[in-house]
């Protein structure tokens, strides 16, 4: 037989469960769906403005921008009465922007070249009467950006920041621009860049295919900047003229023997080598194909066809077999100035045609 006890127990039990029934499990949080009778592709307007560019490190591809990125796009679903709410337009900023863009729906656009993913972000939301939407944010952060050094210290950089819509394919949105976002993009006046000088702000549309095969709508902005080159060309030509004209002058224009002169050139090889040598450690950037490489690929050459010089036109055992005595001095006499001018000149061209 059952207790008294054990029979109070379960009724107890009962009551409790009839009192307090479990609770229902939380349902997940619904997206909201692509705006309706929207025109496709809907379209989402970019603009992009450049308050501040610090720490081009061109070894690591990055630099560190603080920039001003707006989206502008139209959902009639989130249009409101002026004239009743007393406004045209409601202002979310901070955890309210997020919040409320938890609720609506988002072209869902991420900067994909992001370096440093702990980006400082300042969010603000626009919400118009109308039902259009304005999206602002300020980032402070590392990016990563392609960098062509072959004109190198000539050359102009492309700093680039990549949006993307990481959920909706061309069909569906397209980035665009209108007067207003042209405007409202730029570059803040009196930008200084250590070592660069700021030219412009361009825009160009691409696409990334998706995992899936869905071509994904992207819209670059560029900042385009130029190396001062005037800080490098100090520290590059001065060693690396030395090495050449010195020997050159000590060849052409010195009263020695052929055994001294080729000691020289012996001494300006090596010198160039350790000079290349430097250069590697100081631009470890800087691949084969760059203008500092192919300069002194130049000097490897000009110093080659001096040493061939200098055992035949210079070398009177060899000189008296090649001509006759009053021939090769005038040969000498235009060797002397045509030898340096040559170089210059190739080096001035070369540097031009990368300028260029």
């Amino acid at each position: 037989m059952r207790s008294p006890a054990n029979s109070i127990l379960r009724l107890a039990l009962l009551a409790l469960l009839l009192l307090c029934p479990p609770r229902a499990q939380a349902q997940a949080p619904v997206t909201p769906s692509f705006p309706e009778n929207a025109p496709t592709p809907l379209s989402v307007y970019v603009a992009v403005y450049v308050n501040g560019v610090a720490k081009l490190n061109e070894a690591a591809g990055t630099f560190e921008g603080n920039l001003d990125v707006q989206l502008r796009w139209r959902d009639q679903r989130l249009a409101f009465n002026s004239k009743s709410a007393g406004t045209d337009r409601q202002e979310f900023s901070k955890e309210a922007a997020a919040a409320k863009l938890a609720t609506i729906w988002t072209p869902q656009v991420a900067i994909t070249n992001l370096a440093d993913k702990a980006a400082r972000i300042e969010a603000g939301l626009f919400v118009y009467a109308d039902g259009s939407v304005v999206f602002f944010q300020r980032l402070q952060a590392v990016f990563e950006t392609p960098y062509r050094l072959a004109g190198f210290p000539f050359d102009t950089q492309d700093l680039t920041v990549r949006l993307i819509s990481t959920t909706y394919d061309q069909d569906q949105i397209r980035f665009a621009q209108d007067q207003r976002d042209l405007h409202s993009s730029g570059v803040r006046d009196g930008l200084v860049i250590a070592g660069w000088t700021p030219l412009r702000l361009d825009f160009a549309s691409a696409t990334t295919r998706a995992w899936n095969g869905d071509m994904l709508p992207a819209i670059e902005a560029r900042l385009l900047v130029r190396r001062h080159a005037s800080a490098h060309l100090f520290s590059i030509l001065l060693p690396f003229l030395s090495v050449l004209f010195i020997p050159t002058l000590l060849t052409l224009y010195a009263r020695t023997d052929a055994a001294s002169r080729l000691a020289t050139w012996s001494g300006a090889i090596l010198a160039l080598v350790a000079l290349n040598f430097t250069f590697s450690l100081r631009y470890p950037y800087l691949g084969n194909g760059s203008l500092v490489a192919e300069i002194v690929t130049i000097g490897f050459a000009y110093e080659l066809m001096m040493v061939a010089v200098t055992i035949t036109v210079l070398n009177p055992q060899v000189a008296d077999k090649l001509s006759n005595p009053y021939v090769m001095p005038e040969v000498l006499s235009f060797l002397r100035w045509s030898v340096p001018l040559g170089l210059v000149v190739l080096l001035v061209t070369r540097a031009l045609l990368t300028a260029l």
